[in-house]
């Protein structure tokens, strides 16, 4: 699973390893000890986080060092699954609580709060969803292909990346950035030989990257078109079960992995 070979032959990708340089920069602190997603503070390189399921619903600021910087509280949410986290241009971030390993969640949501200075006196708006194509709940046990762990932020829209346990074909949806409920659209799939656990975009709009357990894959963007029709490389990065990723720069990432190790993955 965590060699790049077979995708490198069936999509097109090039090895990338020779272009990165892969280093451990800290360790996650206790309290963000089952942390999954990722995304950049506004203090750069500090990132927030949070655990996944089950855990309290709180933020946390901290460093590349696994310095805990804040902890911010959100105790009119729940976490009943919370995967990944995403930053727009205009102080929000998204927190998803998108995580369906048994494909039968019907109340998936995504939720924005503000990052301004009085957040703690804003309420937190809720975006809800259903796939386009989900029929059953949960469907045949070949078509559990409705779990979900990865998206970002870009375009006014959320790009969510399925996590598929039917099979290896990764479907890209998109539903509007905004609070409501709505129709989660299929937009394109690709196979690829792992399932996918995180997501992010380059500050630059010009490239996006998807994690597996123990690869990255990075793509282009090309007219805006966000889609999967531009792979660029495959990155090995083994480093256990990697499931949080961020661009910091770039040219620059950070990768968190089960153990609470913290990885900076820098181009050369």
């Amino acid at each position: 699973m965590c060699s790049c070979q077979p995708d490198i032959y069936r999509q097109g990708f090039h090895r990338a390893k020779p272009q990165y340089r892969i280093e451990k920069t800290g360790q996650m602190p206790t309290v963000a000890n089952e942390n999954s997603g990722l995304a950049t503070a506004s203090a750069t390189p500090t990132f927030w986080t949070h655990n996944d399921s089950g855990g309290r619903p709180e933020l946390y600021e901290i460093d590349v060092s696994g310095h805990l910087l804040t902890t911010w509280s959100l105790p009119q949410l729940m976490n009943k699954d919370w995967e990944e986290l995403s930053r727009d241009d205009r102080g929000h971030l998204y927190i998803g609580d998108i995580g369906n390993n048994t494909n039968t969640r019907q109340d998936l949501c995504i939720y924005q709060v503000s990052l301004s200075s009085d957040s703690s006196a804003s309420l937190p708006k809720k975006i809800t969803y259903h796939y386009e194509d989900q029929r059953a709940f949960p469907p045949e046990r070949s078509r559990k292909n409705f779990d979900c762990e990865a998206f970002f932020y870009a375009q006014d829209s959320l790009f969510l990346f399925s996590k598929n346990w039917g099979h290896k074909t990764a479907t890209l949806y998109t539903i509007p950035a905004r609070e409501g409920h709505h129709t989660a659209i299929r937009k394109d799939s690709i196979r690829l030989n792992g399932m996918i656990t995180a997501a992010d975009i380059s500050p630059d709009r010009q490239s996006f990257a998807l994690l597996t357990y123990g690869k990255v894959f990075f793509f282009g963007i090309e007219h805006g078109q966000i889609n999967f029709k531009h792979p660029i490389s495959c990155l090995k990065v083994g480093r256990g079960q990697v499931e949080g990723l961020v661009f910091i720069s770039n040219t620059e990432l950070l990768l968190t992995n089960e153990k609470g190790k913290i990885y900076k993955i820098s181009r050369r």
